[in-house]
């Protein structure tokens, strides 16, 4: 090994542990106080090696979020494309929950980066970013509903309005699977992402009479 590529190592290892330390105080109940210079004293390093892989905080909870969504796009692929459109998407859905349900440390930095405020205050190259993100989930999503209105499994509605009713439910129960409960109780985490699969599959599937 070269000892360029021996730098490029060490640089790519310490990046990920700088990630990690963030990631650990993100998951922490005080994590509105993280800091760099907290994040450099978790990942036991100087405050400006930070600085040499993120040029701000927003940058390096960008990059975690990021790499939260890049987790999730990768796992639609173990749903088949020779599949109903139906049974895709039921799969998909699923595995979007469970996805985010065993993922939970991600889940204030994840909320954070939503945030309308971080979004008028991130740069452009930061917003070019979460936009090819969200196209390339909305392009998923159009396709696999597209697919099943041309089966005949979904209404034939506009997609865009479809999608209102799918993000509105999928993000509430996003929220639901990482608060741990529903309407004050505790949930059956199983029984709770099968029920709403098959409620969001339901307003799929409804014709208007």
């Amino acid at each position: 090994m070269g000892i360029q590529e021996r730098k490029e190592r060490e640089f790519a290892r310490r990046e990920e542990e700088i990630l990690d330390a963030a990631l650990h105080l993100l998951d922490c109940d005080d994590w509105l106080s993280v800091t760099v210079e907290k994040i450099a004293n978790e990942a036991e390093i100087g405050k400006g090696t930070i600085y040499k892989h993120f040029p701000s905080k927003n940058a390096l909870y960008a990059k975690l979020t990021l790499s939260f969504y890049g987790g999730l796009m990768s796992s639609f692929q173990q749903v088949s494309s020779d599949l109903p459109a139906d049974e895709a998407f039921r799969h998909t859905a699923t595995l979007a929950l469970r996805y985010h349900l065993e993922h939970p440390q991600y889940r204030r930095v994840v909320q954070y980066c939503n945030r309308g405020d971080f979004k008028n205050s991130a740069t452009p190259e930061l917003l070019e970013q979460f936009h090819q993100v969200d196209d390339q989930f909305d392009r998923f999503g159009d396709e696999l509903v597209q697919r099943g209105i041309d089966q005949g499994l979904f209404a034939n509605r506009p997609i865009e309005e479809m999608k209102y009713g799918i993000h509105a439910c999928f993000d509430g129960a996003i929220n639901t699977l990482w608060e741990g409960y529903c309407w004050g109780r505790d949930i059956d985490n199983d029984r709770f992402i099968d029920a709403t699969v098959e409620f969001m599959l339901a307003g799929l599937r409804h014709v208007d009479q």
